[in-house]
């Protein structure tokens, strides 16, 4: 088959289209997926570079974010048919341990997340355990493909951990990009009072022309004023962080007494000061989220079903350009998701 085969850490030119991989056999349980579309995320950009300090193996076919057509469906698969369009959840674990008994897939010592750890979806076909897919229409498949990581993060960070309510006012970092935007998303769909933070008065454009209509503040030497004067200097609930080091201690400063801070990402950097007067004056909660669990995957994509918001796909790519994509991810000119095209949809008759 087809597939984006990384045989060593590097620059770009390191992504090679190989046209004759192979898969393994379907185990018990598992289906066959033929990828109509995967979509891009920085893991992707760190499993290429390496040295993130994860536990990586290579060669490694990257891609977590793939949505496509089961073609084979294996032994002790009773739920779903040859035809179904399916929706993959980006991890797997033991299935047996304690953590993943209790539905928390992600303390799972087994955890991994596909395209990261295991082999993804820059590839025509990919075998799943049929118990981590979800079924969808057939339709915007290309906007789904821009799903999984982003969405199934902000909502173990806002929702699972974070307790979002519609009276809380929540503070997103990096608004526009796919991270970011959904959780803009997560807490609109909830009612909440949201503020995105974008780096850009081109981002701020961007966000009103999808229809955002919460406050949006871009950074500056003033952000921690403006998000007082939107608060009536109380500050702010709950506050997504996917940024790291360079945001983590405006992050604290904004929270109110009380406030939740749903940390979700290092992009900037993994090591930060703080001031811990802050988390004991104020009794912050902090949480960390590594993507999210099962459940969360299960209840984001019917959050997504009833409230008809896709994400935003800047430019869909063929896989064959996957160096270009990956360039345009790199140097930051894009907004919204980048989605690589796989293999052509199925017509509805």
């Amino acid at each position: 088959m087809k597939a984006v085969v990384l045989n060593s850490h590097g620059p770009i030119d390191h992504l090679n289209v190989s046209q004759d991989y192979s898969l393994d056999d379907l185990k018990y349980g598992e289906i066959r997926v033929k990828i109509n579309y995967c979509g891009l995320n920085h893991l992707d950009l760190w499993l290429r570079r390496g040295g993130t300090g994860d536990k990586l193996s290579l060669p490694r076919i990257p891609g977590s974010d793939i949505v496509g057509t089961i073609e084979y469906v294996g032994e002790g698969v009773f739920n779903l048919s040859i035809g179904d369009t399916v929706l993959i959840y980006p991890g797997t674990s033991c299935g047996e341990c304690d953590e993943c008994k209790k539905g928390r897939e992600t303390l799972c010592r087994e955890f991994k997340i596909i395209g990261y750890h295991i082999d993804g979806g820059y590839s025509d076909y990919i075998h799943v355990a049929a118990k981590n897919v979800v079924k969808i229409e057939k339709q915007n498949l290309e906007a789904w493909a821009g799903v999984p990581v982003s969405y199934v993060t902000a909502w173990n960070g806002l929702v699972t951990k974070g307790s979002l309510t519609m009276f809380d006012t929540v503070v997103v970092w990096g608004a526009a990009g796919g991270l970011g935007y959904a959780a803009l998303t997560i807490s609109e769909g909830f009612g909440a009072k949201t503020i995105g933070i974008v780096g850009s008065k081109e981002k701020e454009r961007f966000l009103r022309e999808r229809g955002y209509k919460g406050h949006i503040v871009v950074r500056s030497d003033n952000l921690q004023k403006e998000i007082r004067e939107l608060t009536n200097n109380s500050g702010v609930d709950i506050v997504l962080d996917h940024v790291g080091q360079e945001t983590w201690k405006e992050s604290l400063k904004m929270l109110k007494r009380g406030g939740r801070l749903a940390f979700c990402g290092v992009t900037t950097g993994h090591q930060a000061v703080t001031d811990l007067r802050y988390i004991l004056g104020k009794q912050l909660a902090i949480h960390g989220s590594w993507m999210g669990d099962l459940n969360d995957f299960k209840e984001v994509v019917q959050f997504i079903e009833v409230n008809e918001n896709l994400p935003y796909i800047w430019k869909v790519y063929n896989l064959e350009e996957v160096r270009d994509a990956h360039q345009v991810m790199e140097e930051q000119r894009h907004v919204g998701k980048i989605v690589l095209k796989v293999n052509e949809e199925e017509q509805i008759q």
